[in-house]
């Protein structure tokens, strides 16, 4: 009774404020930034920061700065070894047994799969703007390098073939009109090597990813050679037309490479538009022979009945 009595007595005196009540038993709270009864739903109003502010202290400061992380979250940056400082003066015996210390300390700071990825990330930086590629290639090359640095399949291969087999795997599952010609000619890697790494991730990675390779069509290859080429838009519309019109008149496409039946293809189309392109400048941009550059422009003129 005594505890309904001083309830009466407080609602009383915030009607005698002029504070409104909403119910019998008010129940206030904070709710997203307002208050709130919690038993009828009234809301009152906002909750305000009354706070005073100051400034900090210069010994505060330079605690917060000390606290806050100013380096890569991807291992150390700094390299501690050798017997010389800075100025390329020998160390005493006390110092130097100090820093090899140091150094044991400071390359323990991260794992082997950090430090994978701290060598692998400036790598895959640089062949994307070589090679031109758009980001979400490079995520996607990111993504499957990563799972096969946690797979343990970089145990007797390096960092950068295994990078560049999976940035071709990225290329492939996206069909970006990229050579692998041009992408050992950026990474440095032997091509032999290069494929048998990207063999091992098609058969290990990509199922686990439900990422499939798609077939490199010669019309993927048209609007790439035409542009390095400097054709025009109807040169290359009348090559992809072309391509389409041999195809259905019986020529297979299975065992040849699609490299030389686009570059076949320009080099008509840019007879029949006065845009002449000799043979070698055609078959040096697409690595093919200048004897595989005649032989498709034959079947075209056999299967595309051109004169």
């Amino acid at each position: 009774m005594a505890k309904e009595d001083d309830k009466t007595l407080k609602r009383d005196d915030k009607a005698e404020e002029g504070e409104e009540t909403c119910c019998d038993s008010p129940k206030i709270s904070q709710e997203d930034g307002y208050y709130v009864c919690l038993n009828c739903g009234c809301i009152y109003s906002r909750v305000l920061d009354n706070s005073p502010r100051r400034a900090f202290t210069r010994d505060e400061m330079l605690r917060r700065k000390t606290n806050e992380r100013i380096y890569s979250p991807i291992g150390p940056r700094t390299v501690i070894r050798g017997n010389k400082d800075a100025y390329g003066s020998l160390l005493s015996p006390k110092y130097k047994s100090k820093f090899h210390r140091l150094g044991k300390i400071h390359r323990s700071l991260t794992t082997s799969f950090e430090r994978n990825l701290w060598i692998a990330l400036p790598n895959l930086q640089r062949l994307q703007k070589q090679l031109k590629l758009p980001d979400y290639v490079a995520e996607d090359s990111i993504r499957i390098y990563t799972q096969t640095v946690k797979e343990k399949l970089t145990m007797g291969r390096s960092i950068d073939m295994l990078l560049a087999a999976s940035i071709y795997a990225a290329i492939r599952v996206h069909g970006v009109p990229r050579t692998i010609e041009e992408l050992v000619e950026v990474s440095q890697v032997k091509k032999k090597k290069l494929l048998k790494s990207f063999r091992l991730i098609c058969l290990e990675i990509m199922p686990k990813f439900n990422l499939k390779i798609k077939r490199m069509t010669p019309s993927n290859y048209v609007n790439k050679f035409g542009e390095e080429l400097q054709l025009s838009m109807k040169c290359r519309k009348q090559s992809i037309d072309l391509i389409d019109k041999v195809k259905k008149q019986g020529f297979f496409f299975s065992g040849k490479d699609p490299k030389g039946i686009a570059a076949a293809a320009l080099y008509i189309c840019s007879k029949l538009f006065n845009e002449h392109r000799t043979q070698k400048e055609i078959s040096t941009l697409a690595n093919i022979t200048e004897v595989t550059l005649r032989a498709r422009v034959k079947d075209f003129k056999k299967y595309g009945n051109l004169i």
